[in-house]
């Protein structure tokens, strides 16, 4: 069974989201919200990508240590919560 993933489209707030590859992305972006399957307990990740874009970017300092895997939804929320322009 696949592991569960989250994707939500949005626009960007002023200051856009730091990446690991290529800096600061603004506009139109998909954040998506995934477990590491390589790490030996919970942990979520999250990438980005310009809207209907093939590139997926790592997001700067977004993986988190989960309590469960269940906990995966809350962590994607909070990043949409915080790059979403208002």
């Amino acid at each position: 069974m696949p592991a569960e993933v989250f994707s939500t489209v949005l626009k960007v707030a002023p200051g856009g989201i730091m990446t690991d590859e290529v800096g600061v992305i603004t506009g139109e972006v998909e954040i998506e919200s995934s477990l590491d399957d390589t790490a030996p307990s919970p942990r979520a990740v999250a990438r980005c990508r310009y809207d209907q874009a093939n590139e997926w970017y790592s997001i700067t300092d977004a993986a988190r240590s989960l309590d469960s895997a269940e906990q995966l939804q809350d962590f994607h929320q909070t990043l949409v919560e915080k790059f979403q322009a208002g």
